[in-house]
């Protein structure tokens, strides 16, 4: 890599991080993108250069999978086995995920929908791209039916994820959101696997 791509690449590391940080700590409403670039130690224009909004910092927070490595993946499909338990384990995930970083992910959710994120997006999120893998493994393994392509079949659960994540936030957050999510997408599976 040529040290002005290393250099660009670590101003825009230090851009995601400072804007995780304070879109925690103040919120994403309340968050600046000066507040941002301070913390980044950048100038503001600096910003533009990587983002035209703050809401596309929150997708790319969102799309930032770099604490998950490839063999921590394989081990997940090595260790879970039955596609309909890794279905369910990668929704626990993001359920986990998403009650530590609620305003961030309903921000980057409206945004997701807003800007038209299909399935195979080249910056699609791990989630995206996990549920699509144990699909595949399903239809390889003969419990998935073979109707519909697996990135169909990932982004109807990516649809209901969103769905009651919204509903969860616009609720203020009172039920389960696990247990709600779960019981759609097992409603969802027993149409998506072969009976055995």
């Amino acid at each position: 890599m040529k040290l002005r791509d290393k250099q660009k690449a670590e101003v825009k590391s230090a851009l995601v991080r400072a804007g995780e940080e304070l879109f925690r700590t103040n919120g994403f409403t309340e968050t600046t993108i000066e507040e941002i670039t301070g913390t980044a130690g950048v100038a503001r224009g600096t910003f533009y250069n990587y983002f035209q909004t703050k809401e596309d910092l929150a997708l790319e927070i969102l799309y930032e999978t770099g604490e998950v490595t490839t063999k921590q993946v394989y081990d997940f499909f090595a260790t879970t086995s039955g596609t309909d338990n890794q279905i369910r384990a990668i929704i626990a995930y993001a359920v986990e995920w998403t009650l530590k970083k609620p305003e961030l992910v309903f921000v980057a959710l409206l945004e997701k929908i807003k800007h038209g994120q299909t399935p195979e997006h080249p910056h699609g999120t791990l989630f995206r791209r996990m549920l699509t893998e144990a699909f595949e493994r399903g239809q390889i393994a003969g419990v998935v039916t073979r109707e519909r392509r697996p990135q169909d079949l990932a982004h109807d659960i990516d649809g209901l994820y969103m769905v009651h994540i919204v509903r969860w936030y616009h609720y203020g957050k009172q039920e389960d959101l696990l247990s709600a999510l779960l019981s759609a997408v097992n409603t969802y599976l027993s149409g998506a696997l072969i009976k055995q």
